[in-house]
């Protein structure tokens, strides 16, 4: 997302599809152009989303204090707190926002139309 990107801010991908699989639908949303590939972690790699996200955290050489987990599934927030990541849920998948909250998600957005409120979520208050 070129919003964040301004701000520094890599961006990689934790799925449980295949490595192909998740480019393509990155592709389709037209979000893909910023998405460090080779820093992220797939579903040819684990069938355990925290297992996910702590191979992307290692490649990505980053602190989970430093990383936050953006995900529409209660398995992508089970894999960001077993590695204390923090979430920001997005509830335009098969899980609904109340489904999101009450697996533990810190912030729950209906989807990501509003950049800045994003921004701020990802960045904190002073994202500079």
């Amino acid at each position: 997302m070129n919003a964040l990107d301004a701000y520094g801010v890599q961006q990689t991908v934790v799925s449980g599809n295949v490595r192909p699989v998740s480019k393509i639908k990155l592709q389709v949303f037209g979000v893909d152009q910023h998405i460090l590939w080779e820093l992220g972690a797939y579903g040819e790699e684990s069938d355990a989303r925290a297992e996910l996200v702590r191979l992307c955290l290692q490649r990505a050489d980053t602190p989970a204090k430093d990383a936050v987990l953006i995900g529409d599934t209660p398995a992508d927030i089970e894999g960001a707190q077993a590695n204390n990541v923090r979430v920001i849920a997005v509830a335009s998948g098969r899980s609904d926002e109340f489904t999101l909250r009450d697996a533990g998600a810190q912030a729950v957005l209906s989807d990501l139309r509003n950049t800045e409120l994003l921004v701020k979520l990802v960045c904190g208050d002073n994202p500079h």
